[in-house]
């Protein structure tokens, strides 16, 4: 059975995509520069459900958790299926680092059929932890990405159940 936190990122998933194309980006900000409530519902589930499914095959993540994400790209990549690529903030030390998430919700259930989550970009010293910076230099951070989702050597690596078409 899923969690409740994979039930509410399908849920938010499928209601984000309905209505959108292929390829079509779904950040979203309201006119106070925040995100749309659907967002804001889909982040705050992937808050708790990536941890999760990190904790199955990384101990480290055990207590380790989200608290928020700035994405770059965020765009629909198929029947409710979507790709996310930005920063995440790592809520024990509130600092940044990048990822890299394709996930799919069922067309069936409340839950997620498919995911391959990419975490942390790799250093001497483990993963990259930017610290949240002051100002409008976040947007210059997640900017920093642009074309380096291939290029990033990622830390975390994870995946479970198989995309359909």
């Amino acid at each position: 059975m899923a969690s409740k936190a994979e039930q509410a990122v399908s849920r938010s998933l499928r209601t984000i995509l309905a209505d959108l194309p292929n390829g079509a980006s779904f950040i979203a900000y309201t006119p106070d520069g925040l995100f749309s409530e659907h967002l804001l519902d889909l982040f705050g589930g992937l808050e708790f459900f990536l941890p999760q499914v990190l904790r199955r095959t990384h101990p480290e993540w055990a207590h380790e958790s989200l608290d928020g994400f700035r994405p770059l790209v965020g765009r629909k990549i198929g029947n409710s299926a979507a790709e996310i690529f930005g920063l995440c903030i790592l809520i024990t030390d509130q600092t940044l680092t990048p990822i890299h998430l394709h996930i799919q919700a069922s067309s069936t259930a409340d839950e997620i059929s498919w995911l391959e989550c990419k975490l942390g970009e790799a250093s001497e010293k483990g993963v990259v932890r930017t610290p949240w910076p002051s100002g409008n230099a976040t947007d210059n951070l997640v900017h920093a990405l642009e074309g380096r989702a291939d290029s990033i050597e990622w830390v975390y690596t994870v995946g479970l159940g198989t995309r359909r078409s």
